[in-house]
């Protein structure tokens, strides 16, 4: 069961495995929160003391208009000066690697490793020769998805949306790891993505001279089966982010926190000297 937090006039929701081990964050992508329940439930992370968040605007209680991607970095801050379970480890995969970015950059000291999980294509951080094809694709499918969230049909919404990100395959993936109510939920909950997260993401920035002053070991994390942009995104941080690594899902593609979270959490176990 999830446990609530009020932060500034947002809520947030979190579960805590508790213990004594290396806190690990979790911050999940767009579109559902529960992106990241499988990997916290797998027996391979029972060493760490398992933080998974739920974002603003991914509670069931609406969010403040106008929520910043610092505004989600300050609430994961709270989060773990709350639990007193900083520095932690930091795994965020997509969108939510823009916040873990944020909170690394703002908050430094509460972040032991930075973990990001297949970035966002979005122009800050995609390699320039993708853009055309980027806004031709997914920006069309972002373009729909928010036509359907403004004539109120969320559901075709949340499919334009999550096909265009992950392929047809996401629903199968999803439904597989979560059940068919946590996939219902997400699609009911799916407002705040298009209203306010999607123009979040937009006005985030990421200059070299950010990157460079990440001081947390970086790691990059990709599935080898991701569509090619993924790959030159993560070769370009890799680039930018001084002494960043990367890492490989076998097999895995955006959908990995879904289809295969063993494989990352032995990933994780194997990355984080200190569990």
């Amino acid at each position: 069961m999830n446990d609530f937090l009020r932060i500034d006039g947002s809520e947030i929701s979190y579960t805590d495995s508790g213990g004594d081990g290396a806190p690990l964050l979790l911050i999940h992508a767009a579109g559902s929160g529960d992106w990241f329940t499988p990997l916290a439930a797998t027996p391979e992370l029972y060493g760490y003391r398992v933080i998974r968040m739920v974002r603003a605007g991914y509670t069931g209680t609406p969010a403040p208009a106008g929520l910043t991607i610092g505004d989600h970095a300050g609430h994961a801050a709270a989060l773990l000066r709350h639990l007193d379970a900083a520095p932690a480890h930091v795994l965020a995969h997509s969108s939510g690697t823009t916040i873990a970015f944020q909170l690394a950059f703002d908050h430094p000291e509460l972040v032991r490793t930075l973990l990001l999980s297949e970035p966002p294509l979005l122009e800050a951080l995609a390699d320039p020769k993708d853009l055309d094809v980027i806004g031709a694709t997914l920006g069309a499918a972002i373009g729909a998805a928010m036509g359907a969230t403004a004539r109120g049909d969320l559901p075709a919404a949340f499919d334009l949306f999550m096909t265009g990100v992950c392929g047809p395959a996401y629903r199968q993936a999803m439904t597989e790891a979560l059940g068919a109510d946590l996939v219902s939920q997400a699609e009911d909950r799916c407002r705040y993505l298009f209203t306010d997260e999607i123009p979040a993401l937009g006005a985030w920035t990421f200059t070299p001279e950010a990157a460079a002053r990440l001081h947390p070991p970086v790691i990059l994390i990709q599935g080898s089966a991701s569509p090619p942009p993924f790959h030159r995104l993560i070769a370009r941080l890799a680039t930018l982010i001084p002494g960043a690594t990367t890492a490989t899902i076998a097999g895995g593609d955006h959908l990995y926190p879904f289809t295969a979270p063993k494989d990352l959490a032995k990933l994780i176990t194997n990355l984080c000297a200190t569990p």
